[in-house]
């Protein structure tokens, strides 16, 4: 690059983004690359501090930022995604459906071991909108060589670093466990706090609802009448802790379901369950699930309405964390 004082300037062309910043209120680029510099133009590049301007050099071969950061978008973004025009050197993905994001961490790590190379995102398995941000690429000089961005392509391939599973329709069924309830003897208040959060899923429909007592050939009987009639998500509400009239956790075995695990590294909601049958997921809710704002099912349901499977490993991990 060349490098010319901004005072001699006039009828140049700037070879980056200029930002201004005023705290609170405003920051973005105030004069873009490409712009033609003006004489009215020399007191408001020094106001900002600019006593020196980047001109581009013929004779460089180094890529410029705004270039790299398209470059770059195409390596992280995958289907369903869109990016924002390149700005101060800077693109972002943002999300053109509501879904699951997916993010390859391993590979997003790799990427940012790259010298110069800068890659952000949200954190994985979150729930995003349409319209979100969620992710946003740059290089950390003003212009980088060659190879470090074909080094990321060869590290990359041909698989996106960012995924995102839209959410489909899905039919929600509802047994609640409980003598108590059942009888009659107390008010069925955990129903209510699993259809809140589920209120957060449009695309979620709670088409079946039982309540049942302890017995837990009358849970199986439930579970299995929801999956027949068309229910992909059943959640069973309560009856999950290691008293002997809670009978929920064999009432799901004996459906048939694969029992993923019973017992989460997570707190609130460690006697969660998740089990699968025929492609349809049973999770049984531990009374933490009720109580308290924010437990391992909360982690989770994203996953659980987009359907997408979770293993024995990934709820292991969840320890590092988990003290929610």
């Amino acid at each position: 690059m060349k490098v010319v004082k901004t005072v001699d300037a006039v009828g140049l062309i700037l070879y980056q983004d200029i930002t201004k910043i005023v705290k609170g209120e405003f920051k973005g680029a105030l004069f873009s690359k490409g712009y033609q510099v003006k004489q009215e133009d020399i007191p408001v590049l020094l106001a900002l501090g600019k006593e020196h301007l980047f001109l581009k050099s013929d004779e460089s071969n180094l890529i410029h930022e705004n270039d790299a950061a398209d470059f770059l978008y195409h390596l992280i973004a995958g289907k369903q995604m869109r990016p924002t025009p390149v700005s101060e050197g800077k693109i972002e993905v943002v999300a053109e459906v509501d879904g699951l994001l997916k993010v390859d961490q391993d590979r997003l790590f790799a990427l940012n071991s790259i010298e110069k190379v800068a890659v952000a995102t949200l954190k994985n398995n979150q729930k995003v909108k349409a319209g979100q941000k969620v992710a946003g690429t740059r290089i950390i000089p003003l212009e980088i060589e060659p190879e470090n961005l074909l080094q990321a392509e060869k590290l990359i391939g041909h698989k996106e670093i960012l995924t995102l599973i839209p959410f489909k329709p899905v039919k929600v069924g509802i047994v609640t466990t409980g003598s108590e309830v059942f009888k009659g003897l107390i008010k069925d208040s955990f129903t209510p706090v699993v259809k809140e959060k589920l209120s957060h899923y449009p695309n979620a429909t709670i088409a079946f609802h039982e309540i049942v007592n302890d017995d837990p050939q009358q849970i199986t009987k439930a579970i299995e009448k929801m999956l027949a009639a068309g229910a992909e998500v059943i959640f069973c509400t309560g009856g999950m802790s290691v008293d002997p009239d809670d009978r929920t956790p064999l009432a799901i075995k004996q459906t048939g379901a694969k029992i993923v695990f019973h017992g989460t590294p997570v707190l609130p909601g460690s006697m969660l369950l998740l089990a699968y049958l025929d492609g349809k997921t049973i999770m049984g809710l531990p009374g933490g699930v009720m109580f308290s704002e924010r437990t391992v099912f909360d982690l989770l349901l994203p996953r659980i309405i987009a359907q997408d499977t979770i293993t024995k490993e990934e709820i292991t991990a969840l320890g590092y964390g988990g003290y929610l």
